[in-house]
């Protein structure tokens, strides 16, 4: 026994995709089921105010595995298909690796490319588009298990990006539990060499493809009605069927619920990685992170999605469990971030950051004195690009769309759903001149080159958004489908799609009440042709559109930004 006590701690750092912080029982939302989330938030520490750097996928991740902005690594958005500024950069998986650790990336991990390693020893993928089966070891394993035909193997896109679907794997096949699966097969295997393992969910991202053997988790269920909505003046407030807006609260509260059966997904998963680790002695010298790249807005304010400043898409659940220095059951509302996971990682196993300074600090520290003041996210490009700095009170965001700025009282407005920033009262003023202040320094240090210029923001021309950007239904959804799949991909597709939405329960909605405005469809017919090589037929339309249908309007249809 006292050997044991004497190896080297392991790390398990657990990530599932856009998973929201009010989504675990533990946390004060007893609406969900997650047992398994519960038990490390009784065990550990649980962050109240842990905030995503960057709420979108590629960007975050990115933050995450070197602890460093994007100025340093060149990701802002999930549109950069390139790969990584500055090589030089020091990586979370190259540290340990070179320090004698196992390391091993398994599930979702968004580099590019697809199996760039970035220090990791052994990969075993699973991402959400693969372009060649041989890149992605789900793909292989739905091969070897006779599924090797099924095209959209994380749900269907097309049509159907934010529908609740039939799954077109049963549970113990779906890619959720095969990271937990692989996972454990890799910790038999690996003996008792210190480890650094990396698992990536891709769950609760849309598509939300529930197994039947969930449909009934949540379904007699209360779940939180949305935040009302408050879309900003570049969305347009005014009801849109592009956001959901005419949505029956039936098709609304759908979502909901197979959003949460996702999340409960993951819990599962974890659960199972758990009790591996506690079976094979484990357990306790381990340091165990659980948390998100970014949350879903869940149509809180009216929108979908993520890449937005709002609690719902910038706040994210983190759980971390290390008994040997951080006392169990415990709660901690300070702010801490994404920045923060590779110095906590780094300070329980001894290891030296090799290239000067950090901007985060060990989460170990922060459980027992956190001091910030502050708490900055940025994201995007261009037009889409805001910063975001808040204190324990006000939260300030500066879009560079037209310099539109919002400020809102988090005590008193938690929905944020008043924007304060036009306000003439002087504490109002001085909030607003301070928090701009310190996002401008935070851009400054962080963001990209030439967004400020002698000490202020370099706002962009004002330019509306299409519903499409920020709403339940996205353009860019439907040239999602599968570039991997080798097989006849007309008929596959179209059988696939019909049986993900043939559960007017599951979805709220008849498959051909989903959606109507005719440049939606017409735009689903164009990436059909360039997917299959023909037509969609008058027959097969007719099973996926409802013609007789009131038509969506389609005023500024023309005029949507990608």
């Amino acid at each position: 026994m006292e050997e044991k006590t004497k190896k080297r701690p392991n790390v398990l750092l657990l990530l599932s995709d856009q998973q929201r912080y009010d989504t675990i029982a533990a946390a004060g939302f007893p609406h969900m089921h997650t047992p398994n989330l519960d038990r490390l938030a009784r065990e550990g520490v649980l962050f109240e105010q842990c905030h995503s750097t960057n709420p979108v996928c590629m960007a975050c991740r990115h933050d995450l595995i070197t602890g460093r902005p994007g100025r340093d690594h060149g990701y802002y958005t999930n549109l950069e298909e390139k790969p990584i500024d500055k090589y030089a950069t020091p990586t979370l998986p190259r540290i340990f690796s070179e320090n004698g650790y196992r390391t091993a990336a398994v599930g979702k991990m968004h580099f590019f490319p697809a199996r760039e390693h970035h220090g990791f020893g052994e990969m075993y993928l699973m991402e959400e588009l693969p372009k060649r089966r041989q890149d992605d070891q789900y793909l292989q394993y739905l091969k070897e298990k006779g599924l090797g035909e099924i095209q959209n193997p994380h749900g269907v896109r097309p049509l159907l990006y934010h529908v609740p679907q039939n799954s077109l794997q049963k549970l113990a096949d779906h890619g959720t539990m095969w990271v937990a699966d692989r996972s454990i097969q890799w910790l038999e295997e690996n003996g008792e060499e210190p480890f650094f393992l990396m698992c990536g969910f891709i769950q609760p991202h849309p598509p939300w493809n529930i197994p039947k053997e969930l449909d009934d988790m949540y379904r007699e269920s209360a779940v939180p009605e949305p935040v009302p909505r408050s879309r900003m003046p570049m969305d347009g407030n005014e009801p849109n069927p592009w956001f959901g807006d005419w949505d029956s609260r039936e098709e609304k509260e759908a979502v909901r619920k197979a959003y949460y059966t996702a999340v409960s997904m993951v819990d599962m998963a974890v659960g199972k990685i758990l009790d591996a680790l506690q079976d094979k002695g484990l357990l306790d010298n381990t340091l165990i992170i659980f948390t998100s790249d970014h949350g879903e807005m869940l149509q809180d304010k009216g929108y979908y999605s993520k890449e937005l400043p709002y609690e719902g898409a910038v706040r994210v659940p983190l759980l971390l469990r290390y008994p040997k220095r951080l006392e169990g059951g415990r709660k901690t509302g300070g702010f801490v971030d994404t920045f923060d996971l590779l110095p906590t990682c780094l300070d329980v196993c001894g290891l030296a950051y090799p290239a000067g300074e950090l901007r985060g600090e060990s989460l170990v520290r922060l459980a027992q004195k956190n001091d910030r003041e502050f708490q900055f996210s940025s994201s995007g490009l261009g037009y889409r690009r805001w910063v975001m700095c808040r204190n324990s009170r006000y939260k300030y965001v500066f879009h560079y769309n037209g310099g539109y700025e919002e400020l809102y009282d988090m005590q008193q407005d938690s929905g944020e759903e008043h924007n304060l920033a036009g306000e003439k009262a002087e504490n109002i003023r001085e909030t607003v001149s301070r928090l701009r202040g310190e996002a401008l320094r935070y851009e400054q240090e962080c963001g990209p080159q030439d967004i400020t210029r002698g000490g202020d923001f370099v706002p962009v021309p004002y330019k509306p958004y299409h519903g499409s950007i920020r709403g339940k239904f996205h353009f860019w959804a439907n040239y999602q489908m599968q570039k991997f799949y080798e097989g006849e991909r007309a008929g596959h597709l179209l059988q696939e799609l019909l049986y993900a939405s043939d559960n007017p329960e599951k979805s709220g909605a008849g498959r051909t009440a989903l959606f109507n405005a005719e440049s939606w469809q017409r735009d689903f017919m164009t990436r059909f042709r360039e997917y299959t090589g023909r037509e969609l037929t008058q027959a097969e339309s007719e099973l996926l559109f409802d013609k007789e249908a009131a038509q969506v309007p389609e005023k500024g249809a023309d005029t949507y930004y990608w």
